[in-house]
């Protein structure tokens, strides 16, 4: 696919270097999710979204293959592939450019000028368009034609037949095919004809040429919608006179020959008969890819802030009191999931009492919003549940809420009733689905269906199949956010990444972990199966809480993993300290400004991802380090052992301890060792001398990382000066 790296990066203001990296990881099988995540330049420069758009268009071309394979082998049957039309037929981008091209190739045999060709009638068609008889008239030239077919029984027959052969010669011309479109799609105007003439959808349409081009791009969809819906008929027209104008000025080149009249004859018929009706279809096909992809872009760029603001959305408590007995509660995330249902006693009339299981109900759920049905019963709730509430920051916010009768109730839905119907019973599935109506949440549409609610004004203005990618694209780059559990893989979005991750990788992953064959993200390799573009995929997103390397226990791409060396040694700070205090990182200066960027942008919060899991421990320790393993220079992170007067003992994962001497401890006096570490504290520390015969390492805590050791007072200084104030 890089032979679209040009046009990609001319479309999308991309590098051209960038354009054709996106290429080649399309090739690959690379999916929108690595590149924004783990490839830097994609990450720096470009949003999953605008990825996706390339991807998408990369797929498109991927599509049209096959038929550019037809039109190539036609072209070598005519005899007229070359290196320069091959080349061009190649780098096509839409089906009428290879239409323009395959038409003239396969005709269809039974089409009037081809019958008219049969009869033998091309010699005089070609006479014709030549335009070089000035004095024959056209009738004297079709005399001898007459008789040659028994359907050839005058001169009217004849001339008609060339003029058919015509009319499909201009219809077949490239350039004019080209020409016209690009005038229909400048110059073109709608006619609408709604079926009903009274519908005040369309009214305002109704009588009117109305330019193509001064429609909005959700008027565009709306209307051919509504034509798909055979709600109205939609032309697109041009004036006739202008166009086949157009076509003259290309086709005449003697005005003054005698078939001057046939040829315009021929051209009218060519273009109301042959070229009309292919225009208006191919300018209709562009008009409604265009405004696809201008309200898609729309709808992604709303929805992924709704989706920010559907995350931070806080519990809602749904209420119903319009059953004879019984009270409904039932809890929901701001995303939508179910959180518990309980039903409550109607008190009698004029009390407002609650019981012990409904205050903790409602105090273990601590929502944010209470949506209470209005109906008779909506005040008494309120009064029941206020005293409750009262006491919460923030209060919740009452809201009575009256359902809209006309929509469907999403417990109707195959989601609700196979996942439900053992935890809720029938009134409490459909209070839950009114809280859904409420709440629209965006992450159950693709589960519950799009036609209970609408989370976007514009959705239903592109087809369902297209709206529903869109909306799995957007939950499975948010999931991804806080990276994927080994054990939990198999319930991930991981199992939806793309054509590259098979449920077979995925299921060989599964057991290999079930065995304890994964340790580390490198052990993902080893897996039966896997493919080194499904690692690449995925190998980031995976994190191995208890894995040995904390940086399996981040989000981290392996890929990465030698940045901490080169970051640690030239910060002066250890690669543990690094990992488990992010912050540290941004601090690391790279001639790179990609490299510094994505650094800030990506790895600092793939670490952030992992650091729930620092605390847990690996299930195998560490092999001690041999003292011929350690190198002098190097930064590593420690616990403090042991105290004495004279320095600090250090654990270093080394077959001894090391030794900070109490002048290496600080730039600053130290008295006490005391004064700077803790038994336990954790330290960076540089080995500065290993003496593998004597068994001894000597360690300093001097110029480590940006910051500097806190030299506390000793308690011999703390005594000095509460006795100087004493004796004042």
């Amino acid at each position: 696919m890089t032979e679209f790296s040009k046009q990609i990066s001319e479309k999308w203001n991309l590098q051209a270097s960038l354009a054709e990296q996106l290429c080649i990881a399309f090739d690959k099988g690379d999916t929108p999710y690595y590149l924004t995540e783990y490839y830097p330049q994609v990450a720096v420069e470009m949003t999953i979204a605008q990825v996706w758009e390339i991807f998408d268009f990369l797929q498109k071309m991927e599509d049209l293959s096959s038929k550019k394979k037809r039109v190539l082998n036609a072209l070598k049957k005519a005899n007229r592939l070359n290196p320069s039309e091959e080349k061009r037929v190649n780098l096509t981008t839409n089906t009428y450019e290879l239409d323009d091209l395959l038409i003239p190739l396969r005709p269809n045999p039974r089409s009037r000028g081809q019958l008219a060709s049969k009869k033998g009638l091309d010699p005089l068609a070609d006479i014709i368009v030549k335009q070089d008889q000035e004095s024959t008239p056209v009738e004297e030239m079709a005399e001898p034609y007459v008789g040659k077919d028994p359907t050839l029984t005058s001169v009217k027959d004849v001339i008609q037949g060339v003029k058919d052969i015509l009319a499909e010669r201009f219809a077949y011309d490239e350039t004019v095919r080209a020409m016209c479109r690009e005038f229909t799609y400048d110059d073109g105007f709608f006619e609408v004809t709604p079926k009903n003439k009274k519908d005040p959808q369309f009214s305002s349409y109704i009588g009117k040429f109305i330019p193509v081009n001064e429609l909005t791009k959700e008027e565009v969809l709306k209307l051919m919608n509504a034509e798909d819906q055979k709600v109205l008929r939609l032309k697109v027209g041009v004036q006739l006179f202008r166009i086949t104008e157009l076509i003259r000025h290309h086709f005449i080149t003697n005005p003054d020959s005698t078939g001057f009249d046939l040829i315009c004859e021929a051209i009218d018929d060519c273009w109301l008969r042959l070229l009309q009706p292919a225009m208006e279809r191919d300018v209709k096909n562009r008009l409604r890819e265009e405004a696809e992809e201008v309200v898609i872009r729309k709808i992604v760029s709303d929805l992924s802030k709704d989706f920010q603001s559907e995350n931070n959305r806080g519990p809602l408590l749904i209420v119903d009191g319009s059953k004879d007995k019984n009270i409904l509660f039932l809890a929901v995330s701001g995303k939508g999931d179910l959180l518990g249902a309980t039903t409550e006693r109607k008190p009698p009339a004029g009390k407002t009492s609650s019981s012990d299981r409904l205050r903790q109900f409602i105090n273990r759920h601590k929502p944010l919003n209470i949506l209470i049905l209005d109906n008779d019963y909506a005040s008494v709730a309120e009064s029941i549940l206020k005293p409750i509430t009262n006491s919460f920051n923030p209060v919740p916010d009452f809201v009575h809420y009256k359902p809209v009768s006309s929509q469907n109730n999403p417990s109707e839905s195959e989601w609700m009733q196979k996942e439900f119907s053992s935890l809720l019973d029938d009134e409490m599935r459909v209070l839950y689905g009114l809280a859904l109506q409420y709440l629209k949440p965006i992450s159950l549409v693709p589960r519950i269906g799009n036609q209970y609610y609408s989370v976007h004004t514009s959705q239903n203005l592109i087809p369902e199949a297209r709206f529903l990618e869109i909306l799995n694209r957007l939950i499975i780059k948010e999931s991804l956010k806080s990276g994927v559990i080994i054990k939990d893989l198999l319930d991930s979005q991981l199992t939806k990444l793309g054509k590259c991750i098979t449920s077979a990788i995925l299921q060989s992953i599964k057991a290999a972990d079930n065995q304890n064959q994964i340790t580390s993200k490198n052990d993902l390799l080893k897996v039966n199966g896997i493919t080194e573009v499904a690692f690449r995929n995925i190998a980031g997103f995976i994190i191995i809480p208890n894995a040995e390397n904390l940086l399996d226990r981040t989000m981290v791409h392996p890929d990465f993993y030698p940045w901490f060396d080169e970051i640690s040694e030239q910060m002066n700070i250890s690669a543990e300290t690094l990992i488990t205090e992010p912050e540290n990182i941004r601090s690391f200066a790279s001639n790179d400004p990609v490299q510094k960027i994505f650094i800030e942008k990506k790895i600092y919060n793939q670490l952030l991802a992992g650091k729930r899991f620092f605390s847990v421990s690996a299930p195998k320790f560490k092999r001690k380090l041999k003292l011929n393993e350690l190198q002098e220079g190097t930064i590593v992170s420690g616990r403090v052992t042991n105290i004495t007067p004279f320095g600090v003992f250090v654990n270093i994962n080394a077959v001894c301890d090391g030794l900070i001497h109490i002048s290496q401890l600080a730039d600053e006096y130290v008295e006490t060792p005391d004064q700077v570490v803790a038994i336990n504290e954790k330290v960076d520390v540089k080995i500065i001398k290993v003496d593998v015969k004597k068994r001894r390492i000597s360690l300093t805590m001097k110029n480590i990382g940006t910051r500097s050791p806190k030299v506390r007072p000793s308690q011999g200084q703390l005594s000095n000066l509460a006795e100087h104030f004493k004796n004042r």
